[in-house]
């Protein structure tokens, strides 16, 4: 059975007592991302499961490389800077 693009997750889970976390994800460039990871850094990141099928994987990295990065918030003039300069480089 397929699955919907809504029930497509991207799961990840740790606790305060570990210093690894799961991360469950049927996402295709993250799984190439963690793949890629996971062959140049075996100490570090590492495949744990398949699961639906080869649709989704499970990988176990470390809870350091988990981040939640905002995007930077611009002012008006740096974006009128980045416009400008966007401009120049066109013409």
């Amino acid at each position: 059975m397929k699955l919907s693009r809504l029930e497509q997750e991207t799961i990840i889970n740790f606790n305060e007592a570990e210093q690894t976390a799961s991360v469950y994800t049927h996402n295709k460039a993250l799984r190439r991302k963690l793949d890629k990871l996971a062959a140049e850094r075996p100490e570090d990141c590492h495949f744990a499961s398949e699961s639906r099928k080869g649709q989704a994987g499970d990988y176990i990295v470390p809870k350091s490389w988990i981040r939640v990065k905002p995007p930077r918030i611009a002012s008006e003039a740096q974006r009128e800077a980045a416009r400008a300069a966007l401009q120049k480089a066109r013409n």
